[in-house]
């Protein structure tokens, strides 16, 4: 009853960790723990792996410790695209042959070769490991083997130890691989529910959503320490009489075009910036930067050149398009993140105003 006890904290504690890590990397965790996954996933990783030494260390005998420990490592080195792990995981395998004191031997020093051996190649053969359960588990099973071989006096011990280890090991190793394969595919889904839910579905771009969250979080940053920002909103000139003329499918084909463009000349701006589908026909682009009135003016009037270039063969190889832009920036002034976004469409009013096709930039607070 104690062994079934034991076991049964062990896999508690298994999932509890496995289920931890992975909300550290969801797409849906709190926006401090997205910016620092990879440090607090560091972190985590390294306090469960103390947490399972200082048992081990509390008392050698401990064999659940020893056999999480023996999966944990297995496990870590599942994890594609990290290469260091596998150098650590075979450290500590070294390590826990000199410390535990097994004699020794033939059968301790093949224990250590094989199970360093395993830890590599489980590394690099990650993404088929995955994929194949029954396989996973077999390697995760004669790697404990080879581990505790080196690590367990062997002519101390009977047959009852042994099994009592390879029913742990097989069972935490099953379990543990099993769920991880459950939470993988969970995170993969919520992750992709995550994206389409960012996403503008017609044109592929980031949506409204995004934007205004962008806005927030600019916002805030700029309330911290000034950070500056700008944003682009536009407007396709008379897109009622493209959808009056060619349809609303051959309108969706413009649509999604000038989002292209706009997402290809966001990317090629000399700063961070990211094109958005405020809906509609309006887009926008916020540049992280601080631009003056001339500056804003060039970048969108060069926008206004390339639509010039850009044609539609499956609408009307004939059609060309205009847009009207209103820029704005955030300043010292502004009570809210909205704030920008009202200013640039305000400008971009008096585009409209102004007779299209034309760009309208906040002016410099020295000329204004």
């Amino acid at each position: 009853m104690t062994y079934l006890l034991t076991l049964g904290s062990g896999l508690l504690v298994m999932v509890g960790a496995i289920s931890f890590l992975y909300w550290l990397n969801a797409s849906t965790a709190t926006p401090f723990v997205i910016a620092h996954n990879r440090m607090l996933t560091y972190i985590a990783g390294g306090v469960f792996l103390v947490f399972l030494v200082a048992q081990i260390w509390r008392d050698p005998g401990a064999g659940p410790y020893l056999v999480m420990l023996i999966v944990t490592l297995y496990m870590v080195n599942l994890q594609q695209g990290i290469r260091w792990p596998a150098l650590l995981s075979a450290v500590l395998i070294v390590v826990l042959y000199l410390w535990l004191g097994a004699r020794v031997s033939v059968f301790s020093a093949v224990g250590v070769v094989l199970a360093v051996v395993l830890i590599f190649l489980t590394q690099r053969f990650a993404r088929q490991m995955t994929q194949h359960l029954t396989m996973n588990v077999i390697a995760l099973v004669v790697f404990g083997v080879a581990v505790l071989v080196s690590d367990v006096n062997v002519a101390e011990t009977d047959s009852l130890f042994w099994a009592q280890q390879l029913v742990t090991l097989l069972v935490l190793g099953t379990l543990s691989l099993t769920f991880d394969e459950l939470m993988r595919a969970t995170r993969q889904r919520t992750d992709k529910l995550h994206a389409l839910s960012t996403i503008d579905e017609l044109t592929g771009v980031q949506n409204f959503g995004t934007f205004n969250k962008e806005l927030d979080q600019l916002f805030a940053q700029f309330q911290k320490d000034g950070k500056q920002y700008s944003v682009f909103e536009g407007d396709l000139d008379h897109f009622k009489h493209i959808n009056d003329t060619y349809g609303h499918p051959a309108g969706n084909v413009v649509l999604r075009q000038l989002a292209l463009e706009l997402d290809s000349f966001a990317v090629t701006l000399p700063f961070p910036a990211t094109a958005y589908r405020l809906g509609g026909e309006e887009f926008a682009i916020i540049a992280h930067t601080q631009l003056t009135h001339e500056q804003a003016v060039a970048i969108g009037e060069r926008f206004l050149y390339l639509l010039t270039l850009v044609r539609f063969p499956d609408a009307d190889p004939n059609l060309t398009i205009t847009c009207s832009i209103g820029q704005a920036r955030v300043e010292a002034g502004d009570y809210s993140a909205n704030d920008v976004y009202k200013k640039a469409d305000r400008n971009l009013y008096a585009a409209k105003q102004s007779g299209r096709n034309c760009v309208r930039a906040q002016g410099d607070a020295a000329t204004e």
